[in-house]
């Protein structure tokens, strides 16, 4: 017969746990490392195709020149150096940023967390796509918000939907959206519906936060501008090294306001 153990710090978590739930991406990549395993689900880097030698030199090379620096503890900003090589690679989908204005993170999940912690408080709308991402939805749960699902079709977010709920008294702390190759739908937001959106949280005065990890996983056709790009002021912008490279990569959440806030 099996044992259960009750957890006898039970009587002392915080109220929000209750609404916690275990991990779907961690439930996810379990499976998917599995070797029996052809995953169509996570989005797992394909390693293999890195060139393993130039990793190498490189990781031997910092830790001959630079162990003291790599190896030690660094600021809470993250190293003005990588800062500004993010920097350099968000310049490759034509969106500009200072490094002042960019964070490092454990992944962009990390960002997400921050985003939730610093922006909602419990009982506070926040819309999100319908499907959208779950390792998002569980980041942003845990602070207790109110969900406010709009559609997405072929062309990304119904911004018609948005601007009817805003209408009817809808005021969310922000809009989350996955413009590019959208996690799970698959469907990239066209050019008009980004302008369109960007302008109408523009009026609204309603921040964007704008997850990209896969915008440059395209093969074929011309890359679309960010959000951030169309709308420095306005629009949380996280990014990631993890699709291209591998998850021991850090990521950066970017977002400049008239504060400087960064998130």
């Amino acid at each position: 017969m099996a044992e259960f153990t009750v957890d006898p710090y039970v009587e002392l978590y915080a109220k929000r746990t209750a609404g916690m739930a275990a991990s779907e991406v961690r439930a996810l990549f379990a499976v998917a490392s599995r070797p029996d395993v052809v995953s169509l689900a996570g989005g797992m880097p394909y390693v293999r195709a890195l060139p393993t030698g130039h990793v190498l030199e490189v990781v031997e090379s910092v830790l001959t020149d630079r162990a003291d620096v790599a190896l030690q503890y660094g600021g809470g900003q993250g190293s003005p150096t990588l800062r500004e090589r993010l920097a350099m690679l968000m310049a490759e989908e034509s969106t500009a940023v200072d490094p002042d204005d960019v964070l490092v993170t454990t992944g962009a999940q990390q960002a997400l967390d921050l985003v939730g912690k610093v922006l909602i408080d419990p009982g506070d709308e926040i819309v999100v796509e319908a499907p959208s991402y779950v390792g998002a939805l569980s980041a942003f749960g845990a602070y207790q918000p109110r969900f406010v699902h709009v559609d997405l079709d072929d062309d990304g977010l119904v911004v018609e939907q948005l601007e009817e709920g805003l209408l009817a008294g809808v005021r969310p702390k922000f809009v989350y959206t996955v413009p590019n190759f959208h996690n799970p739908a698959g469907v990239t937001m066209s050019y008009e519906r980004r302008k369109r959106l960007v302008a109408l949280c523009r009026e609204a005065h309603v921040p964007i936060v704008e997850d990209n990890p896969y915008g440059m996983l395209r093969f074929e056709g011309e890359p679309l501008p960010t959000l951030r790009s169309l709308d420095p002021q306005n629009v949380i912008y996280l990014g990631t090294v993890s699709k291209v490279f591998s998850p021991g990569c850090a990521s950066g959440g970017r977002w400049r306001s008239q504060a400087s806030c960064s998130a």
